[in-house]
């Protein structure tokens, strides 16, 4: 599959996730359209954690995160968000980028387009899909889905699905707990993890913890902080800065399966860099035309 039709592919994803979604929304929002808009006003997130991930045939590994996240509405329907982030783990550091468009009505929906880039050493991972939110009172249904093209230097670039569904519940509105399934580059897994916000002490900061497990002995456990700005207003709740200001990070999320897939475990290539596989196979590798020969010359 060439990267033209990965996004004929991303597209169809999108218009059966937001077939499926907006039936959901429209019998939800049986009040009529609220009167907020998609996204309350610029707003973002700044994210940092660590914790550690073990793999197949790996020593287990620490993992540290930093990420962040910047939304912006596109008047009163439609709204923007920008994401980075970077994860070190399993030895690779990944560095990525997405953008996601969207409309939404707080009360009751989110439908929108996602897209990104993501590199792992060798590793370039371009990808795009859909997402969409459902909420209902305290509970929130997501879900994403699309395709991305994993180029690794050296191998064929490969073609892989990517679906994420979670449950948020809110016991309080200042804190959700989290139950989640992942299929991203063939790793399969699932989760759960906790969001605590301080909002109601003056403090727009959350601490927050997560768990996942997967195929392949896959198994990472992370907790961090997260320090919320911007919105229409400093102290709203923790479930209605997820509704009304800033889908959840992208890059952070598709990054399970591209740590398990750059780690060459479960049938992928490892991630090398060339002149390094080109030495361990035997060959020459010439700094002047980049190119490995064989037999020594």
């Amino acid at each position: 599959m060439t990267k033209t039709s990965l996004f004929y592919s991303a597209l169809l994803s999108s218009t059966m996730i937001s077939g499926v979604f907006g039936s959901w929304a429209f019998a939800a929002d049986v009040e009529g359209k609220t009167s907020l808009p998609a996204v309350s006003a610029i707003n973002g997130k700044f994210e940092l954690g660590g914790g550690f991930g073990d793999l197949d045939n790996l020593d287990s590994s620490g993992v540290f995160y930093g990420a962040g996240s910047l939304s912006i509405p596109l008047g009163e329907t439609f709204g923007f968000q920008a994401d980075f982030a970077a994860i070190d783990a399993f030895d690779h550091t990944l560095v990525g980028g997405a953008a996601h468009l969207f409309t939404r009505d707080p009360s009751s929906y989110l439908l929108g387009a996602i897209g990104g880039y993501s590199k792992v050493g060798a590793l370039d991972a371009l990808w795009g899909g859909a997402e969409a939110e459902l909420y209902m009172d305290n509970i929130t249904f997501a879900a994403s889905a699309g395709y991305m093209n994993l180029d690794l230097k050296g191998f064929s670039s490969k073609d892989k699905a990517f679906a994420l569904a979670d449950v948020n519940f809110y016991p309080t509105e200042n804190l959700m707990v989290n139950l989640g399934v992942s299929s991203i580059a063939g790793l399969e897994t699932a989760g759960a993890g906790f969001e605590w916000y301080f909002a109601d002490q003056g403090l727009p900061i959350s601490l927050n913890a997560n768990a996942r497990f997967g195929e392949n002995s896959y198994a990472t456990a992370t907790a961090g902080i997260t320090f919320y700005f911007g919105g229409n207003e400093g102290n709203k709740s923790l479930i209605r800065r997820h509704r009304e200001d800033d889908p959840v990070n992208a890059v952070k999320k598709l990054r399970h399966g591209l740590d398990v897939y750059a780690s060459g475990v479960g049938g992928t290539p490892p991630v090398v860099d060339p002149e390094t596989a080109c030495l361990a196979g035997g060959g020459f590798w010439d700094t002047e035309t980049m190119m490995c020969y064989s037999g020594g010359t």
